[in-house]
């Protein structure tokens, strides 16, 4: 496999990652301005980013061991497809597709590595 392959499977799942994190965290800012209060405003705000927590975390694992994080990942995609999206179509492709493909991205990036290192005969 051509080195540019490897790096394109390297950075692909983790580029992804991030962004889908900030596209998540997007709808954290709909809490201000709602005239709750500073303090109710704020507890909110951090509540809202809980799913942009785990999906960090996420990419804190998978970082440095892919499998596990892609694992992770796909883990997550269940329980954003069963918390988020289990009545609405377009809801569950939003927020299930993204981490089903970071994760399966992160897999194959481990098989990738694991058949280069393999030693030949």
């Amino acid at each position: 496999m051509s080195s540019t392959t490897r790096n394109v499977l390297y950075w692909s799942p983790r580029i992804l990652g991030l962004l889908y994190a900030v596209f998540i965290s997007l709808f954290a800012l709909d809490v201000w301005g709602t005239g709750a209060g500073f303090w109710a405003e704020l507890a909110a705000f951090i509540v809202h980013l809980l799913p942009t927590f785990l999906i960090l975390a996420a990419l804190i694992v998978a970082w440095s061991r892919p499998r596990l994080g892609g694992m992770l990942f796909l883990l997550l995609a269940t329980g954003f497809g069963l918390f988020f999206g289990w009545n609405e179509p377009a809801t569950l492709l939003l927020m299930a597709l993204p981490p089903t493909a970071t994760g399966l991205l992160f897999i194959a990036d481990e098989c990738v590595e694991r058949v280069a290192w393999r030693p030949r005969m």
